[in-house]
């Protein structure tokens, strides 16, 4: 059996759960809007910004880069004339088409690239998967050009207190969650310098705290994932290739 058959379809399922499509829809055409949109359904973007380079990288992989929302975002919102590349086990039907993309088993196979290739890699709610974490950061660090950096978010240690549909196990591929400090250590160990590590909060959503209850009883969307959201499920690590 194909390693993880069915994940892609499974993560472009997601995108029509709900309310989504409407707001998809809705706000594509209105830049502002769907910036918005984007940083309310898919966290990992909130930290693209803070990579210090991303804004004049010439060449952007990400591993992992299922649907290609992060890549999106980073074309839309922060550097419209990067080249983009993706790698995952498969190509999702979705991923656009402004995305280079090649099948890659980062934890089995090398990425098909030469070194000092690339000035950013990204790669989000991957490295939880891997029964060898190590690999995804050396080669990482292996495609990076010098000074370049390496951006990857993955689930925090507390989304294994999570309710049923928000905890970590919930996914069956999942193999373990990470801590700051196993990330910052994982980074060293690898070579990269520590730029930043942090927790990530979807703190647009306080406000509707008080009355998720009643929204997932008027609204086809579960909203319960918000109060775990505030305090933070979302670990991020921003390291630099020296």
């Amino acid at each position: 059996m194909e390693k993880h058959k069915g994940y892609q379809k499974h993560l472009a399922d997601i995108r029509q759960i709900g309310l989504r499509p409407f707001f998809r829809k809705l706000t594509q055409d209105i830049p502002a809007l769907y910036r918005l949109y984007l940083r309310l359904t898919n966290i990992s973007v909130k930290k693209l910004s803070a990579i210090p380079n991303i804004r004049r990288a010439s060449k952007v992989l990400d591993i992992g880069c299922g649907t290609g929302e992060n890549l999106e975002y980073i074309r839309k919102f922060l550097n419209p004339s990067a080249e983009l590349y993706g790698v995952d086990l498969e190509k999702n039907p979705v991923l656009p088409d402004y995305v280079s993309f090649l099948p890659c088993d980062i934890e089995e196979e090398s990425l098909p690239f030469e070194e000092s290739t690339f000035d950013a890699v990204i790669s989000n709610f991957v490295i939880e998967h891997l029964r060898n974490p190590q690999r995804l950061f050396a080669e990482s660090y292996r495609v990076l050009k010098g000074g370049g950096y390496f951006y990857c978010t993955t689930d925090y240690y507390t989304s294994l207190f999570c309710p049923e549909g928000y905890n970590f196990y919930s996914d069956p591929t999942h193999i373990r969650p990470w801590t700051k400090k196993s990330l910052k250590t994982l980074a060293k160990m690898t070579g990269f310098e520590v730029y930043k590590v942090g927790v990530l909060r979807w703190w647009e959503y306080l406000p509707l705290l008080p009355v998720f209850p009643l929204l997932n009883l008027l609204t086809p969307n579960d909203f319960s994932f918000i109060p775990y959201e505030i305090v933070g499920r979302t670990v991020y690590i921003i390291a630099r290739k020296p």
